[in-house]
């Protein structure tokens, strides 16, 4: 229930509360948009209101958000989001962000270098690192579009410092193969396009 049908229940204005419980119209205008405010406040409009102070702190913000509001999390992106940490802490918004811009600079920047390379391998090596460093960004980006479209970011932001991927055995053995399948994918493909050269 809101706050603004509670006070009219009671049949006072704004003012006329503000008046009995000793607190500016400022105050009351913000509960009644919805904004919390201090338990001593809460406690003086609930004296004013001749109301328990629980009873009106959980009519007030018992359902703080609506159903239409309400977003379920589908399984697979909870599945996801937990096994790519690694049993730390889930990656936040901003260390997403921070690997997306890591992965497409990176990707900028060999793409750059092999245009400076003689042509020979190590141009195609160069080349494809950066098609892949930009293939990560990108789906880096997606990943975070996706995730905020389901509103699915951790509520706490783990610190850079606390937040360890692979803080576990298992986790550090499913990195660490991860990468070694990547890096010999990248050997194969660049020996195939090389000719074996």
């Amino acid at each position: 229930m809101s706050f603004g049908s509670i006070r009219e229940r009671k049949l006072l204005s704004q003012e006329a509360l503000a008046e009995q419980s000793g607190l500016s119209l400022r105050t009351i205008q913000r509960l009644e948009a919805g904004h919390r405010v201090s338990y001593a406040s809460l406690r003086a409009v609930a004296a004013a209101l001749q109301m328990d102070v629980d009873a009106l702190e959980r009519e007030i913000f018992a359902m703080k958000q609506s159903s239409e509001d309400f977003v379920e999390v589908p399984r697979w992106l909870r599945r996801l989001r937990g096994g790519l940490s690694y049993g730390a802490p889930p990656m936040s918004r901003r260390q997403a962000q921070g690997y997306e811009a890591l992965a497409i600079g990176l990707g900028v920047a060999l793409l750059l270098v092999s245009s400076v390379v003689p042509a020979g391998t190590a141009t195609v090596a160069l080349r494809l690192a950066g098609v892949l460093a930009l293939v990560c960004g990108y789906g880096l980006s997606i990943a975070s579009r996706v995730i905020e479209n389901y509103k699915a970011w951790p509520e706490q932001e783990a610190t850079w410092q606390t937040w360890k991927p692979a803080s576990t055995w298992g986790g550090r053995l499913v990195m660490y193969g991860a990468a070694l399948g990547l890096a010999a994918v990248f050997v194969v493909v660049v020996v195939w396009l090389t000719g074996g050269q």
